[in-house]
């Protein structure tokens, strides 16, 4: 049996992860009128997560502010692919006549994700070293200026 304690954990925690969902969700929207405002050829949901990226980066907010509901949309991706295979299925015969094109598509495109996404982890790592030692120089310039009795 639940006790009282545990099913108030369980609620908050179910409802922490709504809000969160809700949040990014909002950051989508935003992302949507921005794309409507200037009638941008890239999705509002990219636009909405490099909002999010910018926020997270400049620490206008938190990544534990967001990170149980994408941790929950993320571990759920899979349902998401569900109409992609019912697509697959209804369109056998294409798929059959010319499905070589549409793998062939699927790889290279693959293989250029893995790509930009490497790059972009390994320049997101030189930024946050880079970013990490110019604060580490700002510190020992200060604990020197406060060690020389200067200002």
């Amino acid at each position: 049996m639940f006790t009282h304690a545990s099913q108030s954990l369980q609620l908050n925690r179910i409802s922490r992860t709504l809000l969160q969902i809700g949040i990014l969700i909002l950051f989508w929207w935003i992302g949507s009128l921005i794309q409507k405002q200037f009638n941008l050829p890239i999705s509002a949901a990219v636009i909405g997560l490099f909002i999010v990226l910018i926020g997270l980066m400049t620490g206008i907010f938190k990544l534990t502010w967001i990170k149980t509901g994408s941790d929950f949309i993320l571990g759920e991706l899979v349902l998401f692919f569900i109409p992609c295979f019912i697509g697959l299925m209804k369109y056998k015969t294409l798929f059959m006549t010319e499905g070589w094109q549409l793998i062939l598509a699927v790889v290279i495109g693959t293989i250029c994700v893995m790509v930009v996404t490497a790059y972009s982890v390994h320049l997101g790592f030189k930024l946050e070293n880079k970013l990490k030692k110019q604060r580490e120089q700002n510190h020992s310039r200060q604990t020197q200026h406060v060690i020389h009795g200067e200002k």
